[in-house]
C-alpha cells in the first residue's frame, strides 16, 4: 500500500491546488478566496451559528478560525452578537454585502461539481465521495485531538 501513497498524495495535492485556484478565480470581485469562502457559506447556510460550532464543522483550529474571522469583520462581510441566553457565545451572521458572494460561492460548487465529476457515473462519484470521507476521518483519527489543544 506505502507504493500507492505518492500517486494518492500527488493526485490529492493537484486537485487541492486546482480547486484553490478555481475558487479564487472565481471570487476574486469579491475581496475573498478559498481559504475564506468556507465560512461565509457556512454562515450563510446556518446563520447565528458560534464560531465553536464553525470550527468544529470546518475542522480548523482557533487561531486560523480566529484570523478568517478578523478578516470577514474588516471587509464587512460577517457581524457579531452576544447569544440571547448566554452573553458568553457569539453569534456569527453574514451581511447584505456578504450576499453576493455567498450566492457566486453556491455557484462556483456547483460548476466545479460539474466540471470534476465529468464523465463520471453516479456510482463511481458517491464511491468516490464515501472513499475520501473515510480517508479523511481515518487521519482526523490521528492528528485532530492535536488540533484542539
Amino acid at each position: 500500500m506505502n507504493d500507492h501513497f505518492p500517486e494518492l498524495g500527488r493526485w490529492i495535492s493537484i486537485l487541492d491546488r486546482l480547486m484553490k485556484m478555481y475558487y479564487d478565480r472565481g471570487l476574486a470581485d469579491f475581496e475573498i478566496g478559498w481559504g475564506q469562502q468556507f465560512y461565509v457559506e457556512y454562515l450563510y447556510d446556518l446563520p447565528g451559528a458560534s464560531a465553536q460550532e464553525m470550527a468544529q464543522c470546518i475542522r480548523v483550529d482557533k487561531a486560523t478560525l480566529t484570523k478568517v474571522i478578523k478578516k470577514l469583520l474588516a471587509l464587512d462581510y460577517i457581524k457579531v452578537t452576544a447569544d440571547e441566553k448566554d452573553k458568553r457565545v457569539k453569534r456569527l451572521y453574514i451581511t447584505e454585502k456578504a450576499l453576493p458572494a455567498a450566492r457566486r460561492i453556491k455557484e462556483i460548487h456547483n460548476s466545479f461539481y460539474q466540471a470534476v465529476c465529468t464523465g463520471l457515473s453516479s456510482g463511481t462519484v458517491r464511491l468516490t465521495e464515501e472513499t475520501l470521507a473515510q480517508m479523511v476521518e481515518n487521519v482526523n483519527q490521528k492528528i485532530w485531538h492535536r488540533m484542539e489543544v
